[in-house]
């Protein structure tokens, strides 16, 4: 083997520059506090490698050096106007961003990097007026939903009407709900329904009292017939959020999409954020099977968030072959690790959503879909189609 490093220098050496690329990465990652003398020396190897490298590569360095305290100043503009396939990542979570570069990186490609841009997580009061000058109804859709701006919806709705008297209250009929909100409500009433006993408040020890008139069995019902209508209520819960799922598994919903995976799989939007965060769509595709997902639902999402994944194959498109490779089994015991590694990150904390007003719209992590059922829905999808 050739220790020349004039070799990299060769057409056939791509792979090699990859590996030197993200050893430069970890290189860097390595320094506590990297010195300027340390930053400069990086860009000098990163620029000529990174140009050379291969699309994957590209997306696994953005997706690294986003995680790093301190990146050159000239890579972190070079990474964040990069098509958004590969700057997604990096505009979302590095911690040291230069908003003005940002925000020309913003202005020069238009709405998917204004997108990635409204995920960040200290978006100032300047930056998010620029989000608002793109007048796209997408970036403002997320930008509503994380409750950075008020709900344009909302506030004509709380107007005072001009014509009222300044000492008396107008009577004004309620609202419609929309239809996640009446969706939310039809859920809550399902888990009620499913499970009659309330648990007590948190550090709040339960007094003991003697069982109700309401809690005795109906005569000829015995506790397998309540354990029965139990699990058929929680089916019931869960056809609907997959239902959820499929109503916005289109183009231009991902935010939506994600809220509403994070519902199905009872857990916290950062894990839903992450897991549509992957490019290739394999865990979306993992927990979408694992939660269960008719496979029309799971194609027509990955062919919509993953364009790449509806180019022509040999069967029919990538989407359906990357449905094939996984096993129903593994996914299941897949997302169950994930949902418990969120619990613990997130202290089985309920995801609220920004529109919900801070009440809780999902119960405890108790009310997910068993893997029975999930086995069941698969097997019963997969043999109709």
């Amino acid at each position: 083997m050739s220790d020349n490093f004039r070799d990299l220098e060769r057409p056939d050496g791509v792979r090699r520059k990859d590996a030197v690329l993200m050893a430069a990465i970890s290189g860097l990652e390595c320094l506590d506090h990297p010195s300027r003398q340390d930053l400069a020396r990086f860009s000098r190897l990163f620029m000529p490698l990174y140009r050379e490298a291969g699309l994957d590569t590209r997306r696994t360095a953005s997706a690294t050096l986003s995680r790093l305290s301190r990146v050159p100043e000239d890579v972190a503009e070079m990474l964040i106007n990069e098509p958004i396939a590969i700057a997604a990542p990096f505009i979302v979570h590095y911690p040291l961003l230069n908003e003005n570069a940002l925000t020309r990186a913003v202005m020069r490609h238009g709405a998917p990097h204004a997108r990635a841009a409204a995920r960040r997580s200290d978006l100032s009061p300047k930056a998010i007026a620029k989000l608002q000058e793109l007048k796209d109804p997408s970036v403002d859709g997320l930008l509503v939903l994380r409750g950075l701006i008020p709900d344009p919806a909302s506030l004509a709705v709380r107007e005072p009407e001009s014509g009222s008297a300044p000492n008396t209250r107008p009577t004004v009929d309620a609202p419609p709900l929309d239809p996640s909100e009446k969706l939310r409500a039809q859920l809550k009433a399902m888990v009620a329904a499913a499970s009659p006993t309330p648990k007590s408040p948190l550090n709040r020890p339960t007094s003991p009292r003697k069982p109700l008139a309401s809690d005795a069995l109906a005569p000829g019902r015995t506790k397998q017939d309540a354990a029965v209508t139990s699990a058929a209520a929680r089916r019931r819960v869960g056809d609907v959020r997959l239902a959820q799922l499929a109503r916005h598994a289109v183009t231009d919903q991902e935010s939506w999409f994600a809220t509403s995976l994070a519902d199905a799989m009872g857990a916290s939007y950062a894990l839903a954020e992450r897991i549509m965060m992957d490019l290739s769509g394999r865990q979306l595709a993992t927990a979408l099977i694992g939660l269960g997902a008719p496979e029309s639902t799971i194609k027509s999402a990955l062919e919509s968030f993953f364009p790449h994944l509806a180019k022509p194959s040999v069967k029919h498109t990538l989407a359906t072959d990357l449905i094939e490779e996984l096993d129903s089994d593994s996914c299941a015991a897949r997302l169950q690790a994930w949902q418990r590694a969120d619990s613990y990150t997130n202290g089985a904390a309920a995801h609220v959503p920004a529109l919900a007003d801070g009440k809780p719209v999902r119960q405890d992590s108790d009310r997910r879909i068993s893997p029975r059922d999930v086995r069941h829905r698969v097997s019963t999808s997969r043999k109709a189609g």
